[in-house]
């Protein structure tokens, strides 16, 4: 009977022991939103002559670490391997082959280091120290923003490159940080000297810009770091800067493809021969795509050149060979943007994108209809068509009484007066509406390069009346020469634009928010420019405007006008 008494208490004591081992988030109680607090570090915070090899820090309570190679950050940017470890409260950082000699070191701890309970993490935890006799002190702040957009943009790296001749494509900062949740960064404890400042979204964290799927942002001219600098304003472009070429050219015998590594701007063909030919972007702005010629007795010889954003060229001669067509012709087939009546211009606006190239417009089918016995016919002067995006535009000017006609009065009832005899006024008949103006393509408005034509298409055209609209007059007080005054909807697509005024109206505005972006159009070339690193460019700027109570959107009502609003940029 002592055996099993004895044997049941030692299984109670190693039920106990393993229980203690495990540590567990107790439930119960108050949420603890309370973060961690650092009791002390090894260094102190600004040490100087610090010889150690391991940096420890001791909390309050049990901690955690939480993806510390990404979340603790430390400056300037080593390239050993530096190990991290946790036990209870104490957390230690220990580089695999030690602190540099001489060096300022600066740490920042975002959400590396939490609590067991909450995932709490102490707020705006940073250590400094020295491995030298004095400890470097300057400080460059600021914020990053998107160039074209309102949005804050997140988990940004912003760095600084001592040299002049080094690579943001290639070569790792000296110094970097993570913007916070504002957009806002601070970089600390840096040594004086000249530095160029980058900032990028480092998907991969290689701590290296890959332009083609990063947006990044640069300042063109260095900064002489001798005293603090904290204004800077970094904004993120989406820019591939990769050296333009081409993927390949694939020729099906009815269509010659030519793929490039990105998105191109504009191209030029022309055959050895001098015989014409017909050529578009393709699926998108990355592929050209040529009609082959018939017949091609021997070869083609086809000269190309094209450019992207950033001026990045290629120059290229290819030839095209007589080839047995092995596919399908694919079918015509278009794509309609919304269509509207601009009420101060009083046209009747549409733009189409088509699937190929198109060979003819029949004006003869292609019409306004107002009814059955009515209709107004498109000429040339009214569409504007560009061959190599596929784009057709039609801008046809309409007097608006022409196109949304009043219906005519009904005819009195009984004698014609209202009335009949010995008997009360008869109620007047209910007018009928007339129908709704209608866009048409009939069949075969639209021949291809192929020779196959469209679908008839009907489009109404929707009746906006003046008083559901409203006005915005703004105007501007600026030292700027050259900028453009862009009315945008909430999603930033543009409603309307002016260039180099210092007062206007628009007019006939849909009752909704809007919000108001200004270009500095420092090229006066009619539209916003990314910059080019290369060439040291930076984009051109922006700014927003806010209303009294600091936002950017503002409602437009009907039958309303606001402003003047002063625009100062």
């Amino acid at each position: 009977m002592r055996r099993v008494i004895v044997g049941f208490a030692a299984f109670f004591y190693i039920l106990l022991l393993w229980g203690c081992a495990n540590q567990t988030t107790p439930t119960g109680g108050p949420k603890d939103e309370t973060p961690p607090r650092l009791l002390r570090s090894v260094p102190a915070n600004k040490e100087r002559n610090f010889k150690g090899k391991n940096i420890e820090l001791v909390f309050d309570e049990t901690v955690a670490l939480n993806n510390p190679k990404d979340e603790i950050l430390i400056s300037p940017t080593t390239q050993q391997e530096v190990e991290f470890k946790v036990r209870k409260n104490i957390v230690t950082i220990t580089p695999k082959e030690g602190w540099k000699d001489s060096t300022t070191y600066s740490i920042s701890f975002r959400e590396g280091i939490r609590d067991i309970t909450e995932n709490n993490a102490p707020q705006n935890l940073k250590l400094a120290f020295s491995t030298g006799p004095s400890i470097d002190s300057m400080l460059v702040a600021g914020r990053v923003k998107m160039a074209m957009d309102i949005k804050i943009p997140e988990k940004i790296t912003v760095a600084l490159y001592e040299r002049d001749t080094f690579n943001i494509f290639e070569d790792k900062p000296n110094y970097f940080t993570l913007i916070d949740k504002k957009a806002t960064f601070s970089l600390e404890n840096i040594k004086r000297g000249t530095y160029y400042i980058y900032a990028f979204k480092d998907n991969n964290k290689n701590l290296k810009v890959e332009s083609r799927t990063e947006k990044f942002a640069f300042l063109a001219n260095p900064i002489d770091l001798t005293g603090p600098v904290d204004s800077l304003v970094l904004p993120l472009v989406g820019m591939d800067m990769r050296p333009l070429a081409i993927n390949y050219i694939r020729n099906n015998g009815l269509l010659t493809k030519i793929k490039f590594n990105k998105n191109i701007v504009g191209y030029q063909v022309r055959t050895g021969n001098g015989q014409d030919f017909a050529h578009s972007f393709g699926d998108d702005q990355t592929e050209v795509s040529i009609y082959n010629p018939k017949p091609i007795k021997d070869s083609l010889e086809v000269f190309l050149h094209a450019s992207d954003s950033i001026q990045s060229l290629v120059d290229t001669v290819f030839y095209i060979k007589p080839v047995t067509a092995n596919s399908i012709p694919a079918d015509f087939k278009s794509t309609a943007g919304p269509i509207g009546y601009n009420l101060k211009t009083n046209l009747v606006v549409q733009e189409f994108t088509f699937s190929k190239p198109v060979k003819s417009i029949h004006f003869d089918s292609l019409f306004i209809r107002l009814d059955s016995l009515n209709k107004i016919p498109l000429t040339k002067k009214d569409i504007t068509y560009d061959t190599i995006f596929k784009k057709l535009k039609i801008a046809k000017a309409v007097p608006f009484d022409s196109l949304f006609r009043k219906p005519p009065p009904p005819p009195l009832p009984g004698d014609g007066t209202g009335k009949t005899k010995g008997q009360e006024p008869l109620p007047r008949a209910r007018p009928l509406l007339p129908p709704q103006p209608e866009l048409t393509f009939a069949k075969g408005a639209i021949i291809s390069q192929e020779g196959d034509t469209l679908k008839p298409q009907k489009f109404v055209v929707p009746e906006i009346k003046k008083q559901s609209t409203g006005t915005l007059l703004v105007k501007v007080d600026t030292q700027e020469p050259y900028y453009i005054v862009q009315l945008t909807g909430t999603d930033g697509t543009v409603v309307e634009e002016a260039a180099n005024v210092k007062e206007y109206a628009f007019e006939y505005l849909a009752a909704r928010n809007y919000r108001i972006r200004v270009i500095i159009d420092r090229n006066n070339n009619g539209k916003w420019d990314p910059g080019n690193y290369f060439t040291r460019e930076e984009p051109e700027p922006t700014w927003f405007y806010k209303t009294q109570d600091k936002k950017y959107d503002f409602p437009i009502r009907a039958n309303w006008e606001l402003g003047p609003i002063m625009l100062i940029f």
